[in-house]
């Protein structure tokens, strides 16, 4: 499931009015760094009681957050987060939880890292794309 695979369903989701879960704009743009790059992945990968963002070879799952709703430390440290941002944080560590459980390594893509100008997908990941 691949950049392709997004631009149809959003087009088909468009011109019959059915909804279904829209892929965030983050996403969209790190599915498509990974077509660039030639990274073998799938979208919306189901594992147990959640659905990651991304699926990798070597069974590496990438999560995308944003700023705000994941509340990225290098911005709220100290800070008060709100009910959902905390909500969502404990969320972030079950999902880590269940996905190491199951023999996956988690990847967390911030916002800040992908929409900053000149950063790699080796820096987005933290290591060379697979």
């Amino acid at each position: 499931m691949g950049w392709a695979w997004h631009k149809r369903t959003v087009a088909a989701q468009g011109a019959t009015g059915v909804t279904g879960r829209f892929h965030n704009q983050l996403e969209a743009r790190l599915a498509k760094r990974f077509e660039e790059a030639g990274v073998d992945y799938r979208w919306q990968f189901p594992l147990g009681p959640y659905v990651y963002d991304f699926l990798l070879p070597d069974r590496v799952l990438v999560e995308v957050h944003g700023t705000y709703w994941h509340a990225d430390p290098r911005a709220y440290e100290g800070k008060t987060l709100t009910p959902n941002q905390r909500r969502n944080c404990l969320r972030d560590v079950d999902k880590k939880l269940s996905a190491a459980e199951r023999g996956y390594r988690l990847k967390v893509v911030w916002e800040a890292d992908l929409t900053r100008r000149g950063a790699t997908l080796a820096d987005l990941l933290g290591q060379e794309p697979g």
